[in-house]
């Protein structure tokens, strides 16, 4: 949609008191940052509301911004800097453990956008592994430890629907570390699953099981790290029942991860803004997220991000997540961040 550039400026200043004070803006009070005069503003807010920029919420309110003035706000916003703290030495001191890169992730995003950061794992189906551990921790309960091409540790805990022994996973892991090594789990199911169709008679017993436990739906499933629910809270924008429900949807990770691939494109490498009306997620109506893929090698393999107010500080929070995405793809792929 094309407006004008008064237009334009007059949404940008109303987005900014509005965000400043969360009350409805006036035109009076635009005359005070616009050289323009007061009936001349009105005038203008009336377009920028038939347009649906703008609402008001009752005969005698000001105007607030919509979701669709706010997305048009930030396309108006200039190109993003490169200016964001440090926190090479932070993220690297996890060592190569993926779970407490993500922990430590999701807790700096947290502290430094004073919103919920979130990092999540889509799948660790796509990652070339060196070698690969099967631990019993239960009846029903299984430890996976993937050690990738990169020296990286992922883990998964997982729940099973038969009682696997020791003995079958310790013949499984050693036929995958053996025949598999550098491959990934997306693959090696593939080939299993051909092998099965082609020879069924000769690979039935030895490959069944391992076909059956890597197309488990609770493996499959994905992970999210979160960090900072009681920002929300402090920032007075939700309630504590709301909160509770907000934490529900995240530990909902089927749910959450469906909103996330259907507004982020796997190949996209920006942040992302999507308006929590959106997501079709009512406990995410006055929220914003910001959203950004990390990357292995060239493959998305997850996401990370904020969960906030809608007004918050834009260019800082986009610089950030992409700081953060940026530096996380780097530091799975094994080579250097330039500090």
């Amino acid at each position: 949609m094309w407006i004008s550039k008064r237009n334009t400026e007059i949404l940008v200043t109303l987005v900014k008191l509005y965000g400043n004070t969360r009350h409805p803006i006036s035109s009076a009070q635009l005359t005070k940052y616009l050289p323009y005069s007061c009936s001349l503003i009105r005038k203008e807010l009336q377009k920028l509301e038939s347009n649906g920029l703008i609402e008001k919420r009752s005969s005698s309110s000001g105007r607030i911004p919509s979701d669709r003035g706010l997305k048009m706000y930030l396309n108006s916003l200039d190109e993003m800097t490169d200016s964001v703290s440090n926190f090479s030495n932070l993220l690297s001191s996890s060592g190569k453990d993926f779970s407490d890169l993500s922990n430590t992730s999701a807790d700096l995003l947290s502290r430094e956008s004073d919103n919920i950061g979130f990092v999540y794992l889509d799948s660790i189906f796509d990652l070339e592994f060196k070698k690969v551990k099967l631990i019993k921790i239960g009846p029903y309960k299984i430890m996976m430890i993937l050690n990738s091409s990169k020296q990286w540790v992922f883990s998964k805990i997982f729940v099973t629907n038969k009682n696997y022994s020791e003995s079958e996973l310790g013949n499984w892991e050693q036929i995958l570390n053996s025949e598999f090594k550098y491959k990934s789990l997306n693959k090696i199911f593939k080939i299993i699953r051909n092998r099965l169709f082609k020879d069924k008679e000769r690979y039935l017993n030895v490959y069944r099981g391992i076909y059956n436990l890597l197309g488990d739906k609770n493996l499959i499933t994905t992970d999210i790290f979160y960090n900072g629910t009681l920002n929300l809270l402090n920032s007075k924008v939700t309630d504590a029942e709301t909160l509770k429900k907000i934490i529900s949807t995240l530990e909902e990770k089927e749910r959450f991860a469906k909103f996330l691939k259907d507004i982020l494109n796997e190949k996209e490498r920006n942040p992302v803004i999507a308006f929590g009306g959106e997501s079709g997620i009512s406990e995410f109506e006055e929220l914003i997220l910001i959203i950004s893929n990390f990357f292995w090698s060239e493959n998305s393999i997850g996401k990370l991000g904020i969960i906030g107010p809608k007004f918050t500080k834009y260019s800082e929070t986009l610089n950030r997540v992409k700081y953060f995405s940026n530096h996380i793809s780097t530091l799975l792929s094994g080579d250097t961040m330039e500090v």
